[in-house]
């Protein structure tokens, strides 16, 4: 299980890996080129548009996934795959009317303000795009066309990465150019995702199909809807409680540790692949344990460095503009670990198709972690957003855990983790203490050498025994 679960991640990882670095590599350009105030402005359109794709799209891509395989036929797979085209079209259409005619409430609490309309205009352009890029995406993976899905995912990145630099360093458009080059990557996309599946398309709808995917989509957009609302929310109340400048250096900080993120989309998207097709192992047996033990070793390692090193990597990347942020680094790496650890620790409901109580742990946490933070805004400032995104991942992890764990009956912690966390919480303290570099290259020492004993005293090994023992 465990050769399967990293052979996967060389085969499934490399969009995800490759993806979320080229992305972050556009985090020094806009930190050099915008002050936390104006990034705090790309970064709330950033989730405004996100969450509203999880809208647009309607969870129709799923949906198409779930009735292409139905029939061998190319006759029934150009009926879903364009049927599903025109519904995803019909609601991002619906999605972007709906937010235009509220656009002033949108813009008054969830944006920057009235002066940004123009901004929301082209906004709307990038949800478009991104929407239909998302739609046509799907395709080549149920098509079997793995190669293809990653090389154009990548052109994709690369070509919004070269775009964005000309938009923003060259021609200084500012913080529209951040959108224009959004939507030329999108563009890209979709123009060669419409070229290599262009023996789907053709001017058929089914009304069948299209009820039999709409009762099957909506159900799961209700679920999807509670899980992402959190971002949008949580940034709402960073602008409603604190100045323009700390949603910038919170979103800011969030970037920095998307390298921990790198990590965890490789994870995910070998993981994914083998929830179902191996539950049967994973509920019996300690294969769940053990991978989830060796990810919980990587992203802690990774949270770890990240933790002792913001500092530094906030003044090479970003600027001394941005070094209030270290307060949130590592509290945010936390709060992305347990995360992770969450989604591969926390199957449970999914494999027993009981996905409400995913939505209901979600609403318990987003209730647990609003009241906490806005309780303690004044007191904690910076420090209270960090531990709010801490007490929100953790109360998911508890609830969705715990029903795993009770439900099948399986061990899912490893006693090494303990102290493991341990020296993560070290390593946030002493990095939160503004403590001298010297203390800082200790404490990653450390852990660095912790994690090597763990990995050679628990995984290594044992692999070696199993290898000889075949």
């Amino acid at each position: 299980m465990l050769r399967n679960f990293i052979k996967n991640i060389s085969i499934y990882g490399i969009l995800p890996i490759v993806g979320k670095f080229l992305n972050f590599l556009l985090v020094p350009i806009y930190a050099k080129c915008f002050t936390p105030e104006q990034y705090g402005v790309i970064d709330l359109f950033d989730a405004l548009v996100f969450f509203l794709l999880i809208v647009a799209s309607l969870e129709i891509p799923t949906s198409m996934g779930r009735f292409f395989y139905d029939e061998e036929s190319m006759e029934h797979k150009r009926k879903i795959v364009n049927t599903s085209l025109i519904l995803t079209l019909f609601f991002v259409v619906l999605t972007i009317s709906v937010t235009l005619f509220f656009k002033w409430t949108v813009l008054d609490e969830f944006l920057a303000g009235r002066g940004y309309e123009n901004m929301l205009n082209v906004a709307m352009v990038w949800l478009f795009t991104l929407t239909i890029n998302t739609f046509l995406s799907f395709i080549p993976r149920y098509d079997n066309r793995p190669k293809t899905y990653v090389t154009v995912g990548i052109i994709s990145i690369a070509t919004k990465l070269i775009f964005s630099i000309l938009f923003v360093v060259v021609l200084k458009v500012g913080l529209m150019g951040v959108l224009y080059g959004y939507i030329c990557g999108n563009v890209a996309s979709i123009l060669l995702y419409l070229w290599v599946s262009r023996h789907y398309f053709r001017a058929v709808f089914s009304w069948k199909y299209a009820r039999r995917m709409l009762g099957y989509a909506l159900p799961l957009l209700v679920g999807s809807i509670l899980v992402e609302i959190w971002k949008p929310w949580l940034r709402h109340l960073i602008r409603q409680y604190y100045p323009m400048a700390v949603v910038g250096l919170y979103g800011f900080a969030i970037r920095l540790t998307s390298v921990n993120m790198i990590v965890h989309g490789a994870f995910k998207t070998a993981w994914k692949p083998l929830l179902f097709e191996k539950k049967g192992e994973f509920i019996h047996g300690d294969a769940m344990k053990r991978i989830s033990g060796l990810v919980a070793m990587a992203s802690i390692l990774m949270g770890c460095l990240i933790a002792c090193f913001a500092k530094e990597a906030t003044i090479f990347i970003g600027s001394r503009e941005y070094l209030d942020s270290v307060q949130l680094t590592g509290l945010l790496a936390v709060s992305g670990i347990i995360q992770m650890l969450c989604e591969l620790r926390g199957f449970g409901p999914y494999i027993a198709d009981r996905t409400y109580v995913v939505a209901l742990a979600n609403i318990v946490s987003i209730i647990l972690a609003t009241t906490f933070l806005i309780t303690v805004k004044d007191s904690l400032g910076l420090f209270g957003i960090g531990y709010a995104c801490i007490i929100y991942d953790t109360t998911s992890y508890l609830i969705l855990v715990l029903y795993t764990k009770i439900r099948y009956k399986i061990t899912l912690h490893n006693l090494w983790e303990i102290p493991l966390f341990a020296l993560l919480c070290v390593c946030i303290w002493i990095s939160a203490s503004a403590m001298q570099l010297r203390y800082r290259i200790a404490a990653s020492a450390v852990s660095c050498l912790y994690v090597l004993y763990l990995f050679f005293r628990y995984y290594y090994k044992v692999n070696i025994k199993l290898r000889s023992s075949d």
